[in-house]
């Protein structure tokens, strides 16, 4: 299999969209990205803004497994102080973006095609002698002339850049035209086969995703895409489908947590300000905690179960329904307590594995440890490991005991009494073929309570995947 790689170009296109972020909210978006395991994550150019100089930096300390890509422009004088804010991240890149159709050169930046030649050659070499991964992104290629775009290419190769992307800013070209414009390219610009291709695509016409699939049939290496939502890119879940859809059965792969892109996309959009519309109603995409009416029917409640990802019998909806109802007559409940009321009430099987015994290390000197001893049909298994904390490790040592990954789509703390002696609650809902099974747990130990927690909804996804 091929793997297409993904630049994600959220954070750049919300930023030009004018989204008024906060610094939390990119850091959320960047990190939902790189769990993703996005290849590239793309950043605008640094302004001068130190707001956006502390979030460049703080995003290389916690981006781990995608590329943090940073924007330059034609200002040399700048190029050096945006890799010192880089410089510290585990991948990192340049990417300069050279406008190359003759309406953009005359009018955005007020060069010949001559000059932008020489002065792309002359920043590339110093990027490169700073960063060594550079890229350029060729703006309106499309609309280039031919001999120009090629030789541009040819310069931007001999000077050292490692990815060159072919940016149809307009969105006009035809899915067949853009192939044919890739395959030229590939053609006739020497040395080409030496550096990655990638694609950028407006979506303007709804033909991106169209496009990007043809251009990956062409020969390309990359697509950049965007889980925000907007005209200004492909997106990331289109894409996603399509490469699912249409392009594995040809031999190509993302290497994208294909399971999570939904959820991640929901999120982004979320955070972004984004709606989308359901069966003619307005909802956000993401799970917000909201109240719900007391006086709520049985098969409004069963839409909104649904809407949390739960498939319910009927059976369980009956008795969840009921539970609601009692405690709604004492307070006003809302969607995160439906999911205790759920993990509570519903779904409540025989239990596959039991829990015996755990221990749990954890320092600010060394990673996590945590042993946990589990119980299926009277015979004693031990699982052991590390992880991002004391929870993280206890609940991959359950998976290495059970032998299977689980998504954990969410997980929450609080306290049920008051005082020393206080009970904590866990409650824990974890994504497993398509389905939420959700489970809880209660000890005077927090940890404990979340261990509980985690073998509840495991029992749950077991006895589902056998049982039917």
């Amino acid at each position: 299999m091929k793997n297409v790689s993904i630049s994600d170009l959220s954070l750049v296109l919300a930023e030009s969209d004018g989204k008024d972020l906060s610094f939390k909210e990119k850091m959320e978006i960047a990190r939902r990205l790189n769990e993703l395991n996005v290849d590239v994550i793309e950043v605008s150019p640094i302004k001068g803004d130190k707001t956006e100089e502390v979030l460049i930096k703080t995003l290389c300390n916690c981006i781990t497994k995608s590329v943090i890509s940073c924007g330059i422009d034609f200002d040399e004088d700048k190029l050096e102080k945006n890799y010192a804010l880089i410089a510290g991240a585990k991948k990192k890149r340049l990417n300069l973006s050279v406008p190359v159709s003759p309406v953009q050169m005359e009018y955005l930046v007020g060069k010949k095609p001559a000059q932008i030649k020489d002065q792309t050659a002359n920043i590339i070499k110093k990027a490169v002698s700073l960063c060594g991964d550079v890229e350029i992104s060729l703006l309106d290629a499309t609309r280039a002339e031919p001999e120009f775009l090629y030789s541009l290419i040819e310069t931007a190769i001999e000077s050292g850049v490692k990815t060159v992307s072919l940016i149809d800013s307009a969105g006009t070209a035809l899915p067949s035209e853009f192939k044919e414009f890739v395959e030229n390219v590939k053609k006739n610009v020497s040395g080409i086969s030496g550096v990655k291709l990638n694609v950028g695509l407006s979506d303007a016409f709804s033909m991106g995703v169209a496009s990007a699939v043809a251009a990956v049939l062409a020969g390309v290496d990359g697509v950049k895409v965007s889980a925000y939502e907007t005209e200004g890119a492909v997106s990331l879940e289109k894409f996603a489908l399509a490469v699912d859809s249409l392009l594995a059965s040809k031999g190509y792969c993302l290497n994208i947590n294909g399971t999570a892109v939904k959820r991640t996309v929901s999120c982004i959009s979320e955070l972004c300000g984004n709606r989308t519309v359901t069966d003619g109603e307005e909802k956000f995409t993401d799970e917000k905690t909201e109240d719900i009416d007391k006086t709520i029917t049985q098969s409004a409640l069963s839409k909104l179960v649904k809407k949390r990802g739960y498939d319910l019998s009927a059976a369980d909806l009956k008795k969840v329904y009921s539970e609601f109802l009692r405690l709604s007559e004492k307070k006003t409940v809302n969607t995160k307590e439906l999911d205790v009321i759920i993990a509570t009430s519903a779904m409540q099987v025989p239990e596959t594995y039991s829990l015996i015994s755990f221990s749990v290390n954890s320092s600010n000197v060394v990673a996590a440890t945590a042993s946990v001893v589990l119980s299926k049909n009277s015979e004693t298994m031990r699982g052991l490991s590390y992880g991002n904390g004391p929870v993280d490790a206890a609940f991959l040592a359950i998976e290495s005991v059970v032998g299977r990954h689980f998504e954990l789509d969410d997980f929450e703390l609080g306290a049920v009494t008051e005082g020393k002696e206080a009970l904590g609650q866990a409650i824990v809902k974890l994504r497993f073929n398509g389905a939420i099974y959700s489970g809880r747990g209660v000890s005077t130990d927090v940890i404990g309570a979340s261990i509980r927690a985690y073998v509840n909804a495991i029992n749950k996804a077991v006895y589902k995947e056998v049982n039917g």
